[in-house]
């Protein structure tokens, strides 16, 4: 169990990292122009909606026909509750601010989405204002009106002690909506979609320039080290905790190719010393995984060590770069080991 959640988290830190050396320089793509829409933001993530919808997750689901059915649940609950419109969005981006906040508390993580599509703007954002659980207030800035709503979403607290899972619990969360054009919608924080309808600040090109943008990307994301991180990651006084507080910026994405999927990522750190020291450390880690699963006899456990091995690490001035190949018959081994809790 302990092998297959470690290789989890390196997969899930693989997908959550971007290579630079895979940047593209075709014209900006409809995701791009929505990051100019964006407010100044320490984090950026961009969707392809339609191609993560209709190439990107039936590869996924392929090897597990329980999640499938769970997912294709999911997404018809959307398509009742929100209207079919929701499905029909071709991009998406999120923008992420986050606010230190003093003492032991943890930053707030105040996200703003913007996403365009084949779809009326006007009904989307009429739609989604009938689910809230109190009338909702209005307010025209820029000429735009901005409906405040509040919205129920989950919230899920930690297990109790000796309790086998965690409870969730509905609350209420303020929730902006606006039609920013015929075809546009924003909504996220109060905060962060003033910042957009306002428009008085744009993303760190430094960021928006480590959002990779290719015909195969079904998404992306960029983001800036911030203070407080040590509040979101514990961060020890070791090895790995100084090389996590050296990065700059980190950056990663995710790529449906014709057999399988590409995960590639970045980490961008202050010095070039700090950028080696990191890759080593990541290589030496490598090299552990490979040395423990290389010779296991399980085939999970072999499937695991392959792909370890498989894992590109380079190391350039001040950065390091990892990228994956996982070519779909392991894409689907590693679906078919995942469960769903009933």
């Amino acid at each position: 169990m302990k092998v297959k959640i470690m290789f989890a988290a390196l997969l899930s830190a693989l997908a959550l990292s971007g290579l630079a050396a895979a940047q593209t320089t075709e014209p900006a793509s409809a995701s791009q122009s929505l990051v100019d829409l964006l407010p100044a933001s320490n984090a950026v993530v961009s969707i392809d909606v339609q191609k993560g919808l209709n190439d990107a997750l039936p590869k996924l689901l392929v090897g597990n026909p329980q999640i499938e059915a769970e997912v294709d649940q999911g997404l018809a609950e959307i398509s009742s509750k929100i209207g079919p419109d929701a499905l029909k969005f071709s991009d998406v981006v999120v923008g992420v601010g986050v606010q230190e906040v003093a003492g032991p508390a943890a930053p707030k993580v105040l996200p703003v989405f913007i996403a365009r599509g084949d779809v009326s703007a006007a009904q989307v954002v009429a739609k989604a204002t009938e689910a809230s659980k109190t009338p909702c207030t209005e307010r025209v800035v820029s000429g735009k009106t901005i409906y405040v709503c509040q919205m129920e979403v989950s919230s899920v607290k930690q297990k109790a002690k000796g309790a086998s899972v965690s409870s969730a619990t509905k609350i209420l969360k303020e929730t902006a909506f606006v039609a920013l054009d015929a075809n546009t919608v924003a909504f996220g924080a109060v905060s962060r979609v003033l910042d957009t309808v306002e428009h008085r600040s744009v993303v760190n090109p430094a960021i928006k320039g480590l959002l990779k943008d290719s015909p195969t990307t079904v998404a992306a994301f960029a983001m800036e080290n911030v203070n407080g991180l040590e509040k979101l990651v514990p961060l020890e006084n070791d090895d790995v905790g100084n090389a996590l507080k050296n990065l700059r910026y980190m950056a990663g994405s995710a790529d449906s190719v014709a057999d399988g999927f590409v995960f590639s990522g970045l980490f961008r750190s202050a010095d070039a010393a700090s950028s080696k020291e990191l890759g080593s450390l990541l290589s030496g880690l490598q090299a552990i995984g490979k040395a423990f699963l290389g010779n296991s006899n399980r085939a999970d456990q072999k499937l695991y060590g392959r792909l370890i091995n498989n894992v590109k690490i380079a190391q350039a001035d001040n950065d390091v770069t990892l990228s994956i190949a996982i070519p779909q018959a392991d894409v689907n081994a590693l679906m078919a080991e995942v469960k769903i809790a009933k």
